[in-house]
């Protein structure tokens, strides 16, 4: 079985469920974004890092479809998803995910109350992701991102990064101001520089900022999804040279 799209899991998801979570049958329909983050074996030699955004509906039918991204092994690939899933009132999700290809991937996660938040993991052998699902708008546009964001990005070099060793670690944070419109100001501690964005009708967002890392300046390129009402934008990297998720709050 080869990699899909993602591989997760959180703290204390190991003893699903948690005493004391109560949940109605339907508070997990509908749209939610995905983020993952982590190392998996699956397809590729030794375990390797890996970062996916995605966008998953949860219907009436007990049915999942939606759309992942995912980065791994110096390669970023999106993939159309369809699969089922079964929650219960303890706030217990358990869904399978299968792409074009035939490959299925198994989860299981726990849900806040309401829905709003399900922490999740894989639970196929050779895997060790952690992840999010985070409940999004049923529809987004350039004015949805407005305004002054917090920033962060953390990740690891691939083996097709030209300036940093293949595992080594960077990070990077700062405000990221927005004008509705598709442009962006990245200020970090390397200083101000400038972007541009678009945000899809599915609240999936396309982005490139300019960034300056000590003498070096490049361009960061991500893919994110808009969630909480707005609030928060939870992305991926798509340059293939580095693998790292990022997280836009909104101030």
């Amino acid at each position: 079985m080869r990699p899909i799209l993602w591989i997760l899991g959180f703290l204390g998801i190991s003893a699903l469920p948690a005493a004391g979570h109560v949940c109605g049958y339907y508070d997990v329909q509908g749209a939610y974004g995905m983020q993952l983050w982590g190392t998996t074996s699956i397809g590729v030699e030794g375990p390797q890092p890996l970062a996916s955004i995605g966008r998953l509906v949860f219907g009436e039918d007990g049915g999942v479809t939606g759309l992942a991204s995912v980065d791994l092994a110096g390669y970023f690939l999106g993939n159309p998803v369809t699969g089922t899933y079964t929650f219960t009132t303890r706030c217990s999700l358990t869904f399978e995910l299968r792409d074009q290809s035939g490959g299925v991937e198994h989860f299981r996660g726990l849900a806040t109350p309401g829905g709003a938040t399900v922490r999740i993991q894989q639970t196929d052998p050779d895997t060790g992701e952690t992840g999010v699902l985070e409940r999004t708008a049923a529809s987004c546009g350039d004015a949805s991102f407005q305004g002054a964001w917090s920033f962060t990005l953390s990740g690891t070099a691939s083996q097709f990064d030209t300036q940093e060793a293949p595992g080594s670690s960077f990070s990077l944070r700062g405000t990221v101001f927005s004008d509705g419109q598709g442009n962006l100001v990245l200020q970090s501690a390397g200083g101000k520089t400038t972007g541009s964005y678009s945000v899809g009708s599915d609240c999936v967002a396309e982005m490139e900022l300019g960034v300056v890392e000590g003498d070096s300046a490049g361009i960061l390129k991500l893919r994110g999804v808009l969630v909480e009402g707005g609030k928060v934008m939870l992305a991926a990297e798509s340059d293939p040279a580095r693998i790292a998720t990022a997280r836009f709050t909104r101030r």
